[in-house]
């Protein structure tokens, strides 16, 4: 248990101490949701309540799935690269002790970035959501990190450390826009939003906090995507470093 949770310690560390991953993964959805639900939009959610339970839905979604695919993807990338990852296999530590590692600072900086956007919607009320509802779409958006995680494990897995970053944009930000969670999507597009775990993650989100108007699936559906799909790039990503390391 010590040396998962020294595991666990380092690679946060090194994390919140590179500038370049932290200041773009923990400024930038804040940043972006203070520009279009305050700023742009600020007028049209005074008038209507559920756009800001729409913008904070998806702005919520962007910032605990970016932070947690950038936090895995490239650097797991590079350390296969560099041969770090047959380092560790040969040291007396647990084989699972980096995996946990990446998996759980993951999940922290997704919580992390989402913080920001949290207190902002609960201390102005542009959400109009309670603090029981905010506290479950919470809860839903931490777990939502893991699908996202075990897909920068799969990249970082397939690609090198220079393209890792490029293979994850090119993953991450068509799903964001396509899957409807950042603006109405017109009728003839709603067929594709499923294929994206975005969209999954942003219908569980509302449906713990009650909210009606954009629930367009079934939870339990939702829940066997997203858990589909982790398990898949999980699969991927330990059959491939299984004949790479």
């Amino acid at each position: 248990m010590n040396t998962y949770l020294l595991e666990i310690r380092l690679e946060l560390l090194r994390l919140l101490r590179t500038p370049a991953f932290a200041l773009p993964m923990f400024l930038l959805p804040v940043g972006t949701y203070l520009l279009f639900a305050f700023a742009v939009a600020g007028e049209m959610v005074a008038r209507d309540p559920d756009a800001g339970r729409f913008m904070f839905g998806g702005f919520s979604v962007m910032a605990v799935t970016m932070a947690a695919l950038f936090a895995t993807c490239p650097n797991l990338a590079l350390e296969r690269e560099q041969g770090l990852l047959t380092l560790k296999r040969a040291q007396p530590a647990p084989p699972g002790a980096w995996l946990a590692a990446k998996m759980v600072a993951g999940v922290v900086c997704g919580t992390l970035a989402y913080l920001p956007i949290l207190v902002l919607a609960a201390a102005t009320g542009q959400a109009r959501l309670d603090g029981a509802q905010l506290a479950a779409m919470s809860a839903v958006l931490v777990a939502g990190t893991v699908p996202f995680c075990a897909l920068g494990l799969m990249l970082g897995a397939l690609t090198s450390g220079s393209a890792a970053p490029a293979y994850a944009n090119l993953a991450y930000l068509p799903g964001l826009y396509l899957s409807g969670v950042f603006f109405p999507l017109p009728a003839s597009m709603h067929f594709q939003t499923v294929f994206w775990p975005h969209f999954h993650l942003d219908q569980l989100a509302f449906a713990a906090g009650g909210v009606a108007k954009f629930r367009w699936i079934a939870p339990e559906m939702a829940v066997a995507v997203l858990l589909g799909f982790t398990l898949l790039c999980s699969g991927v990503a330990l059959h491939r470093l299984k004949r790479t390391i």
